[in-house]
């Protein structure tokens, strides 16, 4: 009778430390992974969308157009702008829609002395079929491959057998991955004819609108975030496609460049349905203010370790390492990209620009540039808080089975 309560103490003070251990543990995981994040508005993007009106074009029209205008780009990452405040104007009357960086495009009208036709262009530049297939397939896919076809041919069909064989690739590495997703990744061709009326799909995707003559790739996830800068010609390989597409099912508190976190939103409709979708594929709201404030704040934590901004690569397991290949000036004096060498929606420093694949073991072609000054020091305060969190788990487990053989030996 007096031993059974010095049993009972050291076993739920050990339980108290198993819980104290899993919860720390726990800590450490990130609820969320790079396609998760991908569904998440960060208020990154501001597409603006400036009326001009025609001179010829009555009073009663121009009323009408502004009065309908905000109501057709309800529930679109596009603001309007009706000219009537100063700012960047277009030479000439007409719509043009610009990006956060102030990249215009114009948009055509079929009469602008119509306020018809200009309402059915404002209502095209919220929403397009493809854009809306884009949405629909991101959704139930772990992403989407389009790929924006060029003048030759034989290009053409040999960046489809890439884009082929790294989504098969992917689709054997699926179950592995953090957060898995049932539905593999698929390709969308693109042809010539109709990149025409989808301008401006291509256009936010940070591809010319016009028609090329070798073909372009651009990965596609989440709520339309684009994932790195496009792809063109011969830098579409294998590879390349489907080092983009594992990172894409990483947690995002991994040690990746954030910049990879940073594509920017297509412009287009999120309608309730698809916010309502989004909630029964992902488990979470992404429109929760709460979510959306928690991986804002993973997401401007800025880059890890310099040395280790490459993608994670599926190389490992095939028997090959790759190292980057970039020229000296194209990383600036923080490690960070430069203006001249990629926007802030585009792939991070080190990054594969151009691939070199060599046998495990073997030197590397060009040595990884060594991290600026003080780079590691930026994440070297969020290490130590949680090798702090680490210890804490380890000390609290430590103390439990402590008591537990103390109390054990009695």
């Amino acid at each position: 009778m007096t031993r059974r309560p010095s049993r009972l103490l050291p076993r739920r003070l050990l339980r108290l430390g198993w819980l104290a251990c899993l919860l720390a543990v726990s800590a450490w995981a990130c609820r969320y992974s790079v396609r998760d994040t991908g569904f998440v508005d960060l208020g990154l993007e501001s597409y603006r969308l400036r009326w001009v009106p025609d001179p010829a074009l009555p009073a009663e029209a121009i009323a009408t157009v502004r009065a309908r205008a905000s109501g057709l780009l309800r529930e679109s990452n596009l603001t309007w702008d009706d000219g009537a405040s100063p700012g960047t104007a277009p030479a000439g009357p007409g719509l043009t829609l610009r990006d956060a960086g102030d990249r215009p495009l114009g948009l055509p009208i079929e009469s602008p002395a119509d306020a018809g036709a200009i309402l059915r262009a404002i209502e095209a530049a919220a929403t397009s079929p493809l854009r809306e297939t884009l949405y629909r397939e991101c959704l139930g896919t772990y992403a989407v491959v389009l790929l924006v076809e060029g003048a030759d041919a034989a290009a053409n069909a040999r960046a489809a057998r890439d884009a082929d064989a790294a989504i098969a690739a992917i689709t054997r590495l699926l179950p592995t991955l953090p957060k898995p997703v049932d539905t593999p990744p698929r390709v969308i061709p693109v042809s010539r004819e109709r990149q025409r009326a989808e301008a401006i799909l291509l256009w936010g995707l940070g591809m010319d609108p016009a028609p090329a003559d070798a073909p372009r790739v651009a990965i596609v996830y989440g709520r339309g975030r684009r994932l790195g800068a496009p792809l063109e010609g011969p830098l579409i390989t294998q590879t390349a496609l489907r080092d983009r597409l594992l990172l894409i099912g990483q947690d995002c508190e991994c040690d990746l460049d954030r910049a990879w976190l940073r594509g920017p939103l297509l412009p287009g409709r999120w309608d309730r349905g698809l916010q309502q979708a989004a909630l029964g594929a992902l488990g979470f709201d992404p429109g929760n203010p709460m979510v959306r404030a928690e991986i804002s704040r993973i997401v401007e934590r800025g880059p890890q370790n310099a040395g280790r901004r490459r993608p994670p690569s599926a190389g490992t397991s095939m028997g090959y390492s790759e190292e980057s290949v970039e020229a000296p000036d194209s990383v600036g004096t923080d490690g960070a990209p430069t203006a001249d060498t990629a926007d802030p929606a585009g792939p991070p420093a080190g990054a594969v620009a151009s691939s070199v694949s060599t046998p495990s073991g073997s030197a590397p072609g060009m040595a990884a540039p060594k991290p600026a000054p003080g780079a590691e020091d930026a994440s070297g305060a969020g290490r130590g808080i949680w090798l702090a969190l680490g210890g804490a788990a380890v000390v609290v487990l430590a103390t439990g089975l402590g008591l537990w053989f103390r109390a054990a030996r009695r």
